[in-house]
């Protein structure tokens, strides 16, 4: 296990250490938990009243942080207490390590195929006609790569990936399990009764630093290129439709659903479940609710959420107007029930028989 000084791992973060520099740590763990030789952090003011309790060597909190602390636990400030919290798992667990080299002679690879150097290629991989792969990619079994799919430098494709023909991944992309890029985009047109499919003759590009949860599905344009901009991060369960176009660094939480052509935006934001309808355009850093329902276009900044999507404060406003809707009926019903015994008494017309109260007091 990997051991350091506090002093030496506030210098590494490029923080301000309040408390014993000789403290040994050996590992990080959540703030409720951590035990004396483990490093915590604070991200999420909402946590703050578990810093007076815990037990850690030391907290990584923001700069600004003037909270409470027990005399014994050390306090590293840092800019970006979450990104320092980043940096330490880095140092003490580093990123997952592949369990095989080299190229299994299991693997199924074309003779017209290019390899780059240090590319590991595992067992039951099948590699078409056509395919080219830079350098230290690695492929985990069961990997379908079909003819002709261009693939960058310290790429990782995980179990059961499949590339469909013609699809171009750039740099350091890692794609995980089960994830289906390049299929067939939804395209068909409905003719005698019938749903003819159309050929979809485009494909996927996928640029630089792009990471994809498990089971995606990404579909190829019919014409011309499905883009994920360079930076982008996928949860699992993304559904991507043909020829939209992702900017950069945008973020996808699970189960959101894109349709087809699309254009979104750099630095976006999608809750989970959300849905976009096709054929509109989501502006630069736009956050897109959680379940949100985007039937129209979205400007840049604005923050939407709820079906049809609205901007979030109105969102929020009618949130709360339903969750009184059960009182403002029955208000609505008794105010129609005595509007009708006023009419009454004073013979102005009749009672409104079309109104839920008159129904209620029929069925009385």
């Amino acid at each position: 296990m990997a051991e350091m000084k506090l002093s030496d791992l506030a210098a590494k973060l490029g923080g301000t250490l309040s408390g014993d520099g000789d403290k040994p740590v050996r590992g990080v763990a959540p703030i409720e938990s951590a035990r004396e030789d483990e490093v915590t952090f604070l991200a999420n003011r909402r946590y703050e009243k578990h810093v007076a309790t815990t037990r850690a060597a030391a907290v990584i909190v923001p700069a600004d942080y003037a909270g409470p602390c027990p005399e014994e636990v050390g306090l590293i400030r840092c800019e970006d207490s979450y990104f320092a919290f980043r940096e330490v798992m880095v140092a003490f667990h580093g990123f997952r390590r592949h369990p095989f080299e080299g190229v299994d002679p299991a693997a199924a690879i074309h003779p017209t195929a290019e390899l780059g150097e240090g590319t590991c290629v595992a067992g039951m991989v099948t590699i078409c006609r056509g395919v080219r792969i830079g350098a230290n990619a690695v492929i985990y079994p069961g990997v379908f790569i079909g003819p002709d799919c261009r693939i960058g430098d310290d790429c990782t494709f995980y179990p059961n990936v499949t590339l469909y023909d013609g699809t171009i991944i750039h740099d350091r992309v890692a794609i995980h399990a089960g994830t289906s890029i390049g299929h067939d985009g939804f395209g068909y047109a409905t003719h005698g009764g019938r749903h003819e499919k159309i050929p979809q003759a485009g494909w996927v590009e996928i640029e630089d630093d792009v990471e994809m949860g498990a089971c995606c599905a990404i579909d190829r344009a019919t014409m011309g290129p499905t883009v994920i901009g360079a930076g982008t991060k996928f949860s699992n369960l993304v559904a991507i439709g043909h020829g939209t176009k992702l900017g950069r660094h945008c973020l996808i939480v699970a189960q959101v659903g894109i349709a087809g052509s699309v254009n979104v935006g750099s630095y976006c934001v999608f809750g989970g479940q959300a849905g976009v309808a096709p054929h509109i355009q989501i502006g630069d850093g736009a956050r897109i609710g959680g379940q949100a329902g985007v039937v129209s276009s979205v400007p840049a900044g604005q923050d939407v959420g709820g079906f049809p999507s609205m901007p979030l404060p109105l969102t929020l406003r009618v949130w709360a107007t339903l969750r009184q809707l059960p009182t403002m009926r029955s208000e609505v019903l008794r105010l129609t029930k005595e509007l009708n015994v006023l009419k009454q008494r004073l013979g102005i017309g009749g009672a409104d028989r079309d109104h839920p109260a008159a129904e209620k007091e029929d069925e009385g």
